[in-house]
Parts: structure tokens; sequence; C-alpha cells
């Protein structure tokens, strides 16, 4: 396994006031792995070091201590850093470009950033303009865009050096759920065409089950625990859980057993029973209650997400 970006034990904290300085331990310590080509969360609360985390690896920030390799290169020698800042690009959920300029503007100006020549930044920018459906607001104000519009401009943006790798910071923060779909599915669209490495921050744990390969619990600074997403639920006994209420006349065996079980609780007619993957489980269970004639009146399905895997390790 081929290994985008290697990080180890870095640190990081911010120094604030003058007189009375107060010290802010951003990053403690952290170690972690991103695979060549794939899609990695860093998820938390507000203030746990995700946005500084990806500032260090964009090269914005300087760790206290620690090392990051990107694609075997120091991030932190000379020529690392100036290696590495020509295939790694970052967007930032909150969106912030030059207010007066136009979006095509705007993307010149990133362009000559990079060092892009004339010819290849206009078949660069034209190639984003119509991917992103930009062609329409291509000459209006980024102070006149709608706050989709801007995300999807500073979406965009992230792909003009045709980088390797992406860093996302909360990608779909405060858009429309539309808009954020659309987000999620352009992300997809250029992982799998272009297979590009993302890390990506957010608070959506759905949004980061949908997209993430592996997701790493970031709190207090620390990563508290990692894995694939299906593992960690797996990890804490974590599962979908399936309500059924029987028809009036009908009650649960109380030694009910299925493939998969996490934890079942029966009383008379209604059962609320945990399995591991409701779509695997819920036929063997419909079967069986057809094989011995027990008819159903009500089922619920709540299916178990990220949020359940954070709420347990955070108690």
């Amino acid at each position: 396994m081929k290994l985008a970006v290697q990080i180890r034990d870095l640190s990081k904290t911010f120094i604030q006031g003058i007189i009375r300085k107060k010290r802010k331990k951003a990053l403690k310590n952290i170690s972690m792995d991103v695979p060549e080509g794939s899609i990695c969360g860093v998820l938390g609360p507000n203030g746990a070091g995700k946005t500084t985390l990806l500032s260090i690896i964009a090269g914005i920030l300087i760790p206290d201590k620690g090392n990051i390799l990107v694609f075997g290169e120091d991030l932190y020698s000379t020529k690392g850093i100036k290696k590495v800042q020509n295939f790694i690009n970052i967007s930032s959920g909150h969106a912030n470009f030059l207010w007066n300029m136009t979006v095509k503007e705007n993307f010149h100006y990133y362009g000559m950033l990079y060092g892009i020549d004339n010819k290849e930044r206009n078949k660069r920018i034209e190639e984003l303009i119509d991917l992103f459906s930009l062609n329409s607001y291509k000459d209006v104000r980024f102070s006149e865009l709608s706050t989709g519009t801007k995300q999807r401009l500073s979406l965009a943006k992230a792909f003009i050096n045709d980088p390797k790798i992406v860093l996302l910071d909360e990608p779909t923060v405060g858009l429309d759920p539309d808009v954020a779909m659309d987000i999620r599915r352009i992300i997809k669209e250029f992982h799998k065409k272009k297979d590009i490495t993302f890390i990506l921050t957010t608070h959506n744990m759905e949004e980061a089950e949908e997209l993430c390969d592996e997701v790493s619990f970031i709190f207090d600074g620390q990563i508290r625990v990692k894995g694939r997403p299906k593992e960690l639920k797996k990890k804490f006994n974590i599962g979908d859980r399936i309500i059924i209420e029987l028809k009036e006349g009908h009650t649960f065996s109380k030694d009910f057993f299925i493939s998969g079980l996490l934890n079942i609780s029966i009383s008379n007619s209604y059962a609320s029973i945990v399995v591991d993957d409701h779509s695997i489980r819920l036929p063997e269970i419909i079967n069986r209650f057809i094989k011995e004639g027990i008819q159903i009146k009500r089922m619920e399905i709540r299916k178990a997400d990220l949020e359940d895997v954070f709420i347990s390790f955070s108690r």
C-alpha cells in the first residue's frame, strides 16, 4: 500500500495575548497514514484541531514538532515544501476569495500563483468552469455569488493545478441539502476519474460515511480512534436497529436469534433488534416470520452511523 501522506508525532501550540500569554495545544502528537487514492475523513467537534491539521499538511502552518512525508517528500525541507505545494491544494467550506474579482479572474489569479502558463491556464479554467457549472457566473464578481456558488468556486479552484492531493475543510458546511449533495457527487466523480487522494474534515457523519474509506476521530487535539466506518461500528458493537411491532395475538420467541445479531430487547409483541447490517439481515427476519406465520403490524429501521461511534467513545 503506497502512502500519499505520513504524519508522525505532530504537535502545534498557539500562543494568545501579549502580557498574560495563554497557550492552547491544538494538536498533540498526531500520527496517521493516508493511502494513495483514498478519501480520508478527519472528524470531531469544533476546536478539536481539524483545520489546524489540514493547514499544516498544506504548508500554511508550521508545527512545533513532528514530521510529514507527502509522497515520500519531507514537507519541511526547503525543496520538499516547494515540490509538495505544486501537487497539493485546499478548499475551505468558508470560501473567501478576492471579492471584486469575477469568477474567471479569481481562477486566473490562483493559476498564476501556481505558475501555470497562460495557454495551459486558459484551458484548465474553461474545463473547470464547465465541470462545475459556472458558465453563467464566470463574469460575475465573487461578492455577488450565492453561498452555494461560492462553494463550487472554492472546490473548483482546488483542481486548478491538477493536484494529487486535495484537502477539503468542511466542504458542505452551511449549504442547502441539494447543493451539498451536488458537491459530494463532484468529489466522488473527481476521485473516480483522477484517482486523487482527498483528506476532508466534516461535522456531517452521514457525509463522512458516504465519502470516506477511512476516518479518524480527533478530540482535544488527539486522534482517539480511527478505522473504516464499518470496522469502527463493529468495534464499538454498534449496529442498525430494527424496531418491530407484531399484530395482535402474535408474539416473539424468547430465543429469537439470527446471524449478525448484536442485541435484542423483547416485550410481548414488540422487539428492538440490533444487527450488523439491516440490508443483509432484514430479509432473513421477514422470511422467518413468513415461515412461522407471524404477521408484522409496524416496522422501523434506524440505521447506525458514525455519530453513534463518536457518542460511544466520547462518553
